[in-house]
């Protein structure tokens, strides 16, 4: 989901006074409280446990006084912002899902960023980097060709992890819009070599941001409304593809456009017949992805249940740098259907131990074969 510019400002304001007394994790000589912990990092961390109690999808069930208690607790002893960040990454742990973090800033000492990550991976039980192993995790190569069976056409897109360099994700424009740009250029390339059908290869797409990937293969998803973000207030938000661009429609039926293509595209005389690919690397924005195209007229997916991280996220940028990612809420397809907890293919089927070749890869041979089946004589392209 994507982040307000208003809120991020809004929520900057609401600790400058604790950054100014934490500027960029460095020690400070200031009043400490009975449990050792500075009177500037222990209002830091209060503050960031305010924005997560406000906005956390499941913030109905959770016992807040309880959360806070054991969050300060975890911050005993605390100095700096940097300090802070173990008792944070503990207090997003108790959110009774999956898809909320924290993300340290790219300022951060490597000696430091290694401590912390580590602090971290104590008070929350796992490392950082987890995630579901897939044979094609991590995807991060973007590339597409044709497939040719029982002599017919098929392009084959590869949509990777669309992850910028820099923590600070206004800093990542210019990659985020390349990124929207050669995912474009591809996908033109193949239907300019006429395809009879289409495989959107999602496996072993974790995720990053949502709208490169969407402007991207937008031509191929179709025109119109794709799915809706639902808050945890039941607030709704849809997103939407049109003319090259992507993003949400704003409560005063305006588009708030998160991503375009530069030059708007020729749309397809029609829509393709179109195979989505799925596995259990696909999480997050792959996920978003894929219930984008979920309930499309002439879409069939194949492969595995994908990770589970089928909520929406809103980044919430933090004074020193670093971000809080947090789940806001659940996200709907075209046709109304909820997805709590991933997505299950139309057909599954279970993915190798290792990464197979493409005529050995029994989910692409499967999407192939329906692919070939949906095209009478009479619809093929010659």
């Amino acid at each position: 989901m994507p982040t307000s510019r208003a809120r991020t400002l809004q929520i900057a304001s609401t600790l400058a006074l604790a950054f100014l007394c934490v500027m960029s994790g460095a020690p400070i000589m200031a009043q400490e409280s009975p449990d050792g912990i500075s009177l500037a990092a222990k209002t830091y961390l209060e503050q960031a446990l305010d924005l997560i109690e406000k906005n956390a999808l499941y913030k109905k069930s959770i016992d807040w006084a309880q959360v806070r208690k054991e969050t300060l607790a975890h911050g005993k002893g605390a100095q700096t912002s940097f300090d802070t960040y173990p008792a944070i990454a503990f207090a997003l742990a108790q959110l009774q899902e999956h898809h909320s973090w924290l993300q340290l800033p790219d300022s951060m000492p490597a000696d430091k960023r290694q401590a912390i990550s580590a602090e971290i991976a104590k008070v929350t039980g796992k490392p950082q980097t987890d995630s579901k192993h897939s044979p094609f995790f991590p995807q991060k190569e973007m590339h597409g060709h044709i497939d040719r069976q029982s002599g017919r056409l098929f392009a084959h897109v590869f949509v990777p992890m669309c992850v910028g360099p820099y923590s600070d994700w206004d800093k990542n424009g210019a990659y985020f819009q390349e990124f929207a740009e050669k995912l474009h250029r591809i996908v033109m390339d193949l239907e300019s070599q006429k395809p009879q059908g289409w495989i959107v290869d999602l496996r072993g797409n974790a995720g990053g941001n949502m709208w490169p990937m969407v402007a991207g293969i937008g031509v191929l998803i179709g025109e119109g409304d794709l799915g809706t973000f639902i808050s945890a207030d039941e607030e709704r938000v849809s997103w939407f593809y049109r003319s090259g661009k992507a993003g949400t429609h704003t409560p005063d039926g305006k588009d708030d456009v998160s991503a375009e293509i530069k030059q708007p595209p020729l749309p397809f005389p029609e829509l393709p017949w179109v195979a989505v690919l799925l596995d259990r690397g696909t999480g997050s924005s792959g996920e978003a992805v894929a219930i984008s195209l979920a309930g499309r007229p002439r879409e069939h997916s194949f492969g595995e249940h994908t990770a589970g991280f089928s909520t929406s996220n809103q980044m919430y940028p933090l004074p020193d740098g670093g971000s809080l990612f947090l789940a806001v809420g659940i996200e709907a397809d075209r046709t109304g259907k909820v997805y709590l907890d991933g997505l299950d293919p139309d057909t599954k089927i279970a993915s190798p131990d290792a990464r197979p070749a493409e005529d050995r890869d029994d989910a692409l041979l499967a999407a192939e074969q329906w692919l070939a089946e949906q095209i009478s004589p009479a619809s093929e392209r010659h």
